[in-house]
């Protein structure tokens, strides 16, 4: 399993508007790429165990 990445680093300094914006675009991209993962291992646990116990879905 592929850890999550951790937030953006910001750089020293003044941060204009435009970079801001793309920072934090590039945060969200990533929890939701990471969101993804970590819900479809939870999925894949949870139908396996249902499956096991011999419950429907």
């Amino acid at each position: 399993m592929i850890s999550c990445l951790g937030p953006v680093r910001l750089p020293n300094g003044e941060l204009k508007q435009g970079d801001v914006e793309r920072l934090w675009i590039s945060d969200r991209k990533a929890l939701i790429q990471c969101g993804g993962r970590l819900k479809a291992l939870r999925d894949f646990y949870h139908e396996r165990d249902a499956a096991l116990r011999g419950a429907k879905k």
